[in-house]
């Protein structure tokens, strides 16, 4: 699969990450085996396709609450076996009102990015794509919406990824292949993960 975004749309996107959200996210990778460009490319690979181009035209406070994605087990010939597996299984769990909040949420970013509106939950929230599986043991990211805020979103993503590092012995490339998961799909993660790495590093 091709790199989904070019080296001059990294540069963009690294840019604007570092002038909004610089001091938030040395912060959080302060003394950390991974630095800002490790960062920043993971927030590039994970959602810079919906954003890097409408940062000219939308406040750095509205990019990061239209970042909703991931249908998986409701777009048509898709799976997923972590829970919840669709919105009915979501639903059948925490109920309408819960549901429809999540449903607008997608329906907002699904506008914005030119679809009708759609009856699913997504699954991924936040410029790293806090996966909805971890609603099980933190509800309150989803109900409250921390995905519209920076500090919110980075304290989600650090905690893992220092998880997925330690089990890597530090390495970057695997500790940023853990991020993703296993299997073929993780290894290209990857891949696009350290070339994005060395293009954020060349403007930093």
């Amino acid at each position: 699969m091709p790199l989904p975004l070019t080296r001059e749309q990294v540069g963009k996107a690294s840019t604007w990450l570092l002038l909004n959200f610089g001091p938030e996210i040395r912060k959080a990778v302060e003394g950390k085996p991974y630095d800002v460009a490790i960062a920043c490319a993971i927030a590039c690979k994970e959602t810079g396709p919906m954003w890097v181009s409408r940062i000219d035209k939308h406040k750095p406070a509205e990019i990061l609450a239209l970042q909703v994605g991931d249908a998986s087990g409701d777009f048509p010939n898709t799976s997923r076996k972590a829970f919840p597996r669709n919105t009915a299984a979501f639903r059948s769990r925490y109920g309408d009102e819960f549901t429809e909040m999540l449903i607008g949420e997608a329906n907002k970013a699904r506008t914005v990015r030119g679809f009708s509106p759609a009856k699913w939950v997504y699954k991924g929230y936040g410029l790293f794509q806090y996966d909805l599986q971890n609603v099980e043991k933190d509800e309150e990211f989803f109900r409250k919406k921390l995905w519209y805020n920076m500090d919110s979103c980075l304290e989600r993503f650090t905690l893992i990824l220092d998880s997925k590092f330690k089990a890597a012995g530090n390495d970057e490339r695997e500790g940023v292949r853990r991020y993703n998961g296993a299997g073929a799909s993780a290894e290209e993660y990857a891949d696009h993960v350290m070339t994005f790495v060395g293009w954020c590093r060349g403007t930093m």
